[in-house]
């Protein structure tokens, strides 16, 4: 194992996440794990691209270290020889096997798609988020809620019924919630590269993804974890939230890069407090 670094409220280990997992065996309760890990054999990684992709993701994510933990996965379409590879389908065999169930599938919504040829396909314009978990644990209301404050005076509109009427709002005449359950649909616009410690990374993704998958499934204090740290995006989403995180990232430069950002959102953090 590599170098361990303390930063606020999050660990971060420098390494191979399969070597490093079996060794922390007192690893604090993990409450969710938040990741991105590689997609398919599309980055390299130490100098090499990841050829057993299953191996890798599978035996990061199914361990029991994770316990009752929500674990959120993004994952992106990849294209070969003229087909879709659904590469997913490997992952959740595996994960089912291990007792996670693959509970919610969601869609990352990463706004206007990039103009070009896209080999006959429509221009690529989300991601995949895969929910597993063993225990159901109910989403935080975090979204503001479209009819905050309005009172209704009459049912309109609601859940439809299995003959087809709708069942009107459940609120009556009182008013409805401030704030609601996130969609399943995230909307967030992609990362753009401005330049910046994280432009190191070829695949950052926003901090608003995982702070709205953070925000929804831990409360403050609580921690997340990400075997595939990157550049820590989630570590610094779970600094401005108020999370504990672990992170484990092989690449040495992103390691760095990692530390840097997350220790830079800690700072920012003290001086606005």
């Amino acid at each position: 194992m590599g170098d361990v670094v303390q930063i606020g409220d999050a660990t971060l280990y420098h390494g191979d996440c399969l070597e490093i997992l079996p060794t922390l065996p007192t690893l604090p309760k993990v409450d969710a794990v938040i990741t991105s890990p590689p997609y398919d054999r599309q980055r390299e990684y130490c100098g090499r691209v990841v050829s057993d992709w299953r191996s890798l993701v599978s035996g990061a994510l199914a361990p029991l270290q994770w316990g009752d933990a929500q674990i959120l996965v993004n994952l992106g379409l990849v294209h070969r020889d003229g087909e879709v590879v659904q590469y997913w389908d490997a992952l959740t065999c595996d994960m089912r096997a291990a007792g996670w169930r693959l509970f919610g599938w969601y869609v990352w919504d990463q706004g206007p798609g990039m103009p070009g040829d896209w080999n006959g396909r429509l221009g690529p314009a989300h991601e995949f988020i895969f929910h597993f978990n063993k225990v159901t644990r109910r989403a935080n209301k975090t979204a503001p809620a479209k009819y905050a404050n309005h009172v209704r005076n009459k049912p309109q509109g609601g859940l439809r019924r299995p003959d087809g009427s709708m069942s009107g709002w459940s609120h009556g005449t009182e008013p409805t919630q401030e704030k609601k359950i996130p969609d399943s649909v995230i909307r967030v616009m992609r990362h753009k590269h401005i330049g910046g410690i994280e432009s190191g990374h070829p695949a950052v993704f926003p901090p608003e993804l995982p702070s709205a998958l953070a925000a929804a499934y831990t409360d403050n204090g609580q921690t997340v974890a990400d075997p595939f740290m990157g550049s820590g995006t989630t570590g610094v989403a779970c600094a401005n939230l108020g999370r504990k995180f672990i992170g484990i990232e092989i690449e040495r430069k992103y390691f760095d890069i990692a530390c840097e950002r997350i220790d830079n959102a800690y700072r920012q953090k003290r001086m606005f407090a």
